[in-house]
């Protein structure tokens, strides 16, 4: 009889959890049948998140248009057109002081590149409006950056990095909507910035299931993000600068241009590589320098030349390869202007847990060996993303005469975060957290730089947190 109660009471304990578990009841077939629907529809929920981009919308027939890297006398424009075996531009300026000025240029498409090419549009006038059309029916506006050499003026950028689509998940949304896109899109019609300096990761090639590792699958994850209809005409309209990480080949990538890197780089370069400011260190580097209004930059290649993550760390272990190394520091010792280093992953070591041997904090030796060059030769920002997470950090001066560091290392644009478990922590005198943040499925940060007075860099961040400002900063550098 004991043994009869006892097994009576496990079922009526069981009983409430039947739904979610799927147990199969007798005596009570309506909860066998809930259970059943509610795993069906996880079921299916599961299936449509991974599959419905997919299967759905492999937006072959995509067109469409945006701007890539402009400054005072060039523009980038990315076409994609896959019904025209060539495209004629028409850019005209709109300005009153010099009248009509129209510029015709003819490109040729192919499905090699995915049928997408980057005009290069040259003999623009400085702080001037332009339009653009095509014979596709592209359409566009964009406006030249202020001329080097004159009056100094305060400017801005927003920083972000990792997107991936449907994404939090909705059943009723579109297969391709991007709410961080939104988010972004409303606060840059109240708050323009001149350009967009994206971090990594605009693909996830790899999670959360792979669908592919050749060329095709590579160019449709471009093409899906691109096809999303959060996309706005003043997104398209504004400068985006790009970086490559690791998920736009493989997850954790590091240190082999062979193989799968070249499949992977291929449409990087079609989409995104070929938009950005030129290489002066070759046709096919990705790591390179532009410059504005006092503001000179380094974008850092942290993925093509490094060592193995799991190498013990040390003087032989790199992120940078010796020669971009060298060229890092000799343009950390040689830039006459205020100094910002672009770096696709975190240079703090704050983040603990089994990621971090992936950024910064698993290359040590390298790292220290930068952070000294930058405090020794008058300090420098550091832009970051990758984390899905937001950190300000200062990385402070060891020595009379140096100069600190700070790094604001913000993302994703459009990803998950981690709700519950906690892996920043300061511990080291080396790192000193100012403010995290790691809530949040879009982040970005609007950067606003004012050298106008001499010897002197105003630096004021904005953290926007699904769409609504949380916090702010203001920083500032000087030349003694």
């Amino acid at each position: 009889m004991a043994l009869l109660k006892y097994t009576k009471l496990r079922l009526k304990r069981r009983l409430p959890s039947a739904p979610v578990l799927a147990v199969v009841d007798r005596d009570r077939p309506s909860l066998t049948v809930g259970g059943f629907l509610i795993n069906l529809a996880c079921l299916v929920a599961v299936l449509d998140f991974l599959f419905r981009g997919h299967l759905l919308h492999q937006s072959v027939e995509l067109s469409f248009s945006r701007m890539g890297y402009v400054d005072h006398s060039t523009a980038r424009i990315v076409l994609r057109a896959p019904i025209f075996d060539y495209l004629e531009i028409r850019v005209t300026s709109g300005s009153e002081e010099q009248g009509e000025n129209e510029i015709l240029k003819s490109i040729l498409l192919s499905a090699h590149s995915d049928y997408v090419s980057i005009v290069l549009i040259e003999g623009l006038e400085p702080d001037t409006p332009y339009t653009y059309s095509t014979n596709a029916s592209h359409t566009g506006s964009f406006r030249t950056l202020y001329q080097p050499g004159g009056d100094l003026k305060p400017w801005s950028l927003v920083s972000s990095s990792c997107i991936k689509p449907f994404y939090p998940y909705n059943p009723l949304d579109h297969g391709l909507r991007i709410k961080g896109l939104e988010h972004l899109s409303e606060y840059l019609s109240e708050n323009p910035v001149d350009m967009v300096l994206f971090l990594g990761d605009f693909i996830y090639i790899d999670l959360p299931i792979p669908l592919g590792w050749d060329t095709d699958a590579y160019s449709a994850a471009y093409r899906q993000v691109y096809a999303s209809p959060s996309w706005s005409s003043q997104l398209r309209a504004t400068p985006w600068i790009h970086v490559y990480d690791d998920h736009e080949i493989i997850n954790d990538w590091a240190g082999n241009d062979t193989g799968l890197y070249k499949t992977a780089m291929q449409p990087f370069w079609d989409y995104h590589g070929n938009a950005n400011p030129p290489s002066e260190y070759g046709v096919d580097k990705t790591y390179y320098t532009f410059r504005y209004q006092g503001v000179a930059f380094f974008v850092l290649d942290t993925r093509r030349y490094r060592s193995n993550n799991a190498m013990a760390d040390g003087p032989e272990k790199t992120m940078l390869g010796a020669l971009q190394l060298a060229t890092l520091k000799d343009w950390l010792t040689s830039e006459s202007d205020w100094k910002v280093v672009v770096s696709s992953v975190p240079f703090t070591r704050n983040w603990r847990g089994p990621d971090s041997a992936d950024s910064w904090s698993g290359f040590l030796w390298e790292r220290d060996s930068i952070l000294d060059t930058m405090k020794q030769n008058g300090g420098a920002i550091i832009l970051s993303g990758d984390r899905h997470e937001h950190a300000t950090t200062m990385f402070p001066v060891k020595a009379k005469g140096d100069q600190p560091v700070i790094e604001f290392s913000t993302s994703p644009l459009n990803q998950f975060y981690e709700p519950f478990d906690r892996f920043h922590k300061e511990i080291e005198e080396t790192d000193v957290s100012v403010y995290s943040y790691p809530w949040g499925s879009s982040k970005f940060g609007k950067v606003t730089f004012d050298a106008t007075q001499a010897g002197r860099l105003l630096v004021h961040y904005d953290l926007v947190v699904d769409g609504v400002k949380v916090w702010e900063c203001d920083w500032e550098a000087q030349r003694y």
